[in-house]
């Protein structure tokens, strides 16, 4: 038998159309490879010996760029050694000759002795996206990830889009990589200078910011609110214990004080201050000078305060530092000491006048309207003028006269059991008084009046035992004159009123509750047309309160049984200190009369003596021969006390 010829020529032809013959005189085996609906770059073909395979031979078959289907031939002559049946193999190639086989197909064939035997392979692959690249499908993969997308394939850009552009390694090769840092804390910020890693998405346990000032607490990092006053930057803004505990923030202590915040709690932040507040001290009597305490602070507690405490008795416009000491019972000049320096002051006695009208006499009004200028009223229409030493009884006053009022001329103003008012004017003694009804049968209990001295209309008001409030304006000199009205009328017996002005007038008496009487105090609205009843704070209280003085807008004093002396400082009533009497018992307070906080005097029920309170203990000032019942003056040098047996006593030093 003939042998192959060492070697195997491997001619490749394009076949177009029908097939062609190879001249070939001896014998050959010629190979059709078709391949379809792909574009190899390297088709080879390779032949062994199936009975040694050692004998193998391959070749690369020539394609033509490009060519989508194409069907290419090879011609296997005889080789020398070889036996005649023999495998042959098509395969194509993904990229070259060196890249995945993509298709293969064997089949066997005998190499004949004579003329040229014909063998077909057909090979198949997918490439569906034409861009060169195969699918990574079995049995020969290719390395196209997506053979669905032309621009995904090996080779191709990687881009941070969420696809493995190049089929390699996913997104981790992409260019321009986005960087990552260790989040340690989980929290999804990263560590100040922390780790770094590149990727298109964090890998785990990384974050794309490297903001974390603490990435040892979740709870710290930026866009988190501070939520601890601990020291710490929680959001990671270069500042601790900021908004909303603000620390290190300006702000306001209690009190006016300068100060910053700070923590207080883990919770909460809280004003402190270096600033020691001090005492501030207001004007209250109009004197010009400072003595009511209005607290401690930093700045003023209120306006017109001061540090400096300069009157040291806010109810007295003689009393302040710079003043000279008078004989009054009083610390004119804020030196703490009271009246010294007064020659003869301490040995200055009360003037006492019993009898005056007559022995039964009995006054229960005074009114004083300069030093040693007087009137006093009573029952049995005694009416009394008193100059100094001089006393002129008054005729044609008739009536039980209950109150009393003077004006700055000397004019008094009589108000009488029986509902109606008397006038008269020194200068016209020995005229009888002018007499007037008020239109009602109840006792007038109190009076007082505010002149006006452009047009010489003096406007009282007056109370009554019925609770009737009353006004009266009286033209001094007038041909004629008004009849009083009634302003209000409240569920009380009033037994006095008092006041600077209409805004500050103050009603007193007392009011029935479950058939006990209680002390009563109205309060006038600013044109005294409506009365609102005070709350006192003294529910327990009985009987009436029978005084009232208004010695500032801001400070007055009522009176009563039951030893009741109440202070109205500001907006508020307390109860003050009560007189004791010998053996123990409770007076009643029947009139009172204050000069300022410090010189308060009341006449009493138990005693006929003339009580003093300056403001923290009571004395007596001197004893009386008969029963007191009212008290008046001038000033606090001016005291006048009057009642029954035609008593007068004067303290004038």
């Amino acid at each position: 038998m003939r042998l192959f010829q060492v070697g195997v020529l491997l001619l490749t032809l394009p076949l177009f159309g029908c097939k062609t013959e190879t001249p070939v005189t001896e014998g050959a085996l010629r190979v059709f490879i078709t391949y379809a609906t792909f574009r190899p770059k390297c088709l080879t073909l390779t032949v062994v010996d199936v009975h040694d395979a050692s004998h193998t031979v391959s070749g690369e078959v020539k394609v033509e760029a490009g060519r989508l289907s194409d069907t290419r031939t090879g011609v296997i002559l005889e080789q020398a050694g070889w036996s005649r049946d023999l495998r042959v193999t098509a395969e194509a190639h993904e990229g070259s000759c060196a890249g995945p086989i993509i298709a293969r197909q064997s089949a066997e064939a005998r190499f004949p002795t004579e003329n040229v035997t014909d063998l077909g392979l057909d090979l198949r692959a997918e490439d569906l996206d034409d861009d060169g690249y195969f699918a990574a499908k079995q049995p020969y993969p290719g390395t196209d990830c997506d053979d669905d997308n032309a621009a995904i394939h090996p080779g191709a850009t990687e881009l941070c889009d969420g696809i493995d552009n190049n089929c390699a390694a996913g997104e981790t090769d992409a260019p321009g990589e986005t960087p990552f840092w260790v989040d340690a804390d989980g929290d999804g910020h990263g560590a100040v200078g922390g780790l770094q890693a590149f990727g298109c998405v964090a890998p785990a346990g990384y974050a794309p910011s490297d903001d974390d000032c603490d990435d040892t607490d979740n709870d710290v990092h930026p866009g988190q609110a501070e939520f601890r006053c601990d020291g710490r930057d929680d959001n990671c803004d270069g500042v601790t214990d900021n908004d909303p505990f603000l620390v290190g923030t300006a702000c306001t202590a209690p009190l006016g004080c300068a100060g910053v915040l700070t923590c207080q709690s883990a919770s909460a932040s809280t004003c402190i201050s270096s600033e020691q507040p001090v005492e501030h001290f207001v004007d209250d009597d109009g004197d010009g000078q400072a003595g009511y305490s209005v607290g401690l602070g930093c700045t003023p507690p209120e306006a017109g305060a001061t540090r400096m405490n300069t009157d040291c008795d806010e109810g007295s416009l003689v009393v302040r530092q710079g003043r000279t000491e008078a004989c009054d019972r009083l610390d004119n000049d804020c030196n703490g000491q009271t009246d010294d320096g007064v020659a003869g002051c301490a040995a200055t006695s009360w003037n006492e006048q019993t009898e005056l009208g007559d022995v039964d006499a009995r006054f229960d009004a005074v009114a004083v309207y300069s030093r040693g200028h007087g009137w006093l009223a009573g029952a049995a229409s005694q009416v009394l003028h008193v100059v100094d030493g001089n006393v002129t009884s008054v005729t044609g006053c008739p009536g039980e006269w209950k109150s009393a009022w003077a004006a700055n001329n000397g004019r008094v103003f009589l108000g009488s059991g029986a509902g109606r008012f008397g006038t008269v004017r020194p200068d016209e003694l020995p005229a009888p008084c002018e007499d007037f009804g008020s239109g009602h049968a109840g006792a007038i209990n109190g009076m007082v009046g505010f002149e006006n001295e452009e047009d010489n209309v003096v406007t009282l008001y007056a109370v009554t035992s019925q609770g009737r409030i009353l006004r009266w304006s009286y033209d001094d000199g007038g041909s004629t004159q008004q009849q009083p009205t009634v302003l209000a009328q409240v569920p009380a017996n009033l037994r006095a009123i008092h006041g600077l002005d209409v805004t500050t007038l103050l009603a007193v008496g007392s009011e029935t509750v479950s058939g006990v009487p209680r002390p009563v105090v109205y309060r006038a609205s600013a044109n005294g047309t409506t009365w609102t009843k005070e709350d006192l704070g003294v529910s327990n209280a009985s009987g009436f309160l029978n005084g009232v003085q208004v010695l500032t807008p801001r400070l007055a004093y009522v009176a009563g049984d039951g030893a009741l002396l109440l202070e109205h400082s500001r907006d508020a009533w307390t109860r003050l200190p009560a007189p004791t009497v010998a053996g123990g018992a409770t007076p009643n307070l029947r009139a009172l009369r204050a000069f300022g906080r410090t010189a308060l005097y009341a006449v009493s029920s138990e005693v006929n003596d003339v009580h003093f309170f300056n403001g923290t203990t009571w004395s007596t000032v001197t004893p009386s021969p008969a029963t007191l019942n009212a008290l008046g003056g001038s000033g606090p040098g001016d005291v006048w006390a009057t009642g029954h047996h035609g008593t007068l006593l004067r303290w004038t030093p």
